[in-house]
């Protein structure tokens, strides 16, 4: 009998911990740090592919060269982690609308921005957003690296862009809540001035400020969001989580954190950044998985339930001493 409480006892507490489907899906909206096929299909399996990239993602695998381990991209670490499906690529039916080269703001021709992700999506789904779905925002880095690309651009310039990406974001947000949508993750971004893409840029200076300013802003209007439109948004600190990263490499693994690894004769595992567009490497959207795990957890896990799971085990506790003693 002691031995079958003390079971019960180890599952209770198991059971407290472990966490349920928290969404019905993720519905993806972003570039190419969350496509995981739409580039792929949408050319013909032209881009991203092998040696470059791994199959259908913009980072390594065991068929890029180098080769790296399988490990996927961030959200779909998420997926894994906390137990939901992988959204794949809306292309073939799926709910991931990030495209390869995807921007916050429209006027791209081909590549349908976040705004319009967000239309295709409501469309395929009549006008109706899942009110138990996560809704995923993570993009604006290809809106800044443009900016600071941008022959005869300024420091002005690109501090209006962040401000137009950062509105037009908020702008989405409220679209899908005013279609029913509830739950809401949204990334920053890290700071671009350090990537191998904006570190020898000449507008290099404003583009540290945007990406600072941005880290800011996503944090401010997320806790107007909630209070107005009293929807719950958990936030995820990758700028936070890069800084960490370069000041102390070896703590995550690397040895190297500013230049990339692709076509070189190295361990890509331990290296932040597969290429010079600053995709990181397999282990770095494990990390940011990881952090997006977290933030998940923090603001959506059951806490209610957990607490009556644990209160149950800790009565099957006082049981199995009072038998011991008994």
């Amino acid at each position: 009998m002691r031995k079958f409480l003390l079971t019960l006892f180890a599952t209770c507490l198991y059971a407290g911990y472990a966490q349920a489907a928290l969404f019905t899906q993720f519905v993806v909206f972003g570039d190419s740090l969350s496509d995981n096929g739409n580039a792929f299909i949408g050319t013909g399996g032209m881009i991203p592919a092998p040696p470059l990239y791994t199959a259908g993602r913009f980072t390594d695998g065991p068929d890029t060269a180098p080769a790296g381990t399988p490990g996927g991209l961030w959200h779909e670490v998420l997926a894994g982690l906390t137990g939901e499906p992988v959204a794949t690529p809306f292309l073939a039916g799926g709910s991931n609308y990030a495209v390869g080269g995807a921007k916050v703001l429209p006027g791209d021709p081909v590549i349908p921005s976040l705004a319009q992700q967000v239309g295709l999506a409501l469309a395929a789904s009549g006008g109706h957003a899942d009110p138990h779905a996560l809704y995923v925002f993570w993009g604006g880095a290809n809106d800044l690296y443009g900016a600071v690309e941008t022959p005869g651009e300024t420091a002005a310039g690109v501090a209006a862009t962040e401000t137009a990406m950062v509105n037009s974001l908020v702008n989405d947000v409220a679209l899908l809540d005013a279609a029913g949508a509830r739950n809401f993750l949204w990334l920053n971004l890290p700071q671009l001035a350090t990537t191998p893409r904006g570190a020898g840029d000449p507008l290099n200076a404003a583009l540290a400020q945007a990406s600072t300013q941005f880290r800011t802003d996503v944090a401010s209007k997320t806790a107007l969001l909630t209070q107005t439109l009293g929807v719950r948004i958990a936030d995820v600190d990758v700028y936070a989580l890069y800084q960490a990263i370069l000041a102390n490499p070896a703590a995550y693994g690397y040895t190297n954190v500013t230049t990339p690894a692709q076509g070189l004769a190295v361990n890509p595992d331990q290296y932040l950044f597969w290429d010079t567009p600053s995709h990181p490497t397999t282990t770095g959207h494990r990390l940011i998985g990881f952090d997006a795990e977290s933030a998940v957890l923090n603001t959506f896990a059951p806490e209610p339930a957990t607490w009556v799971v644990a209160a149950a085990g800790l009565t099957l506790l006082v049981c199995v001493r009072r038998f011991r003693y008994t």
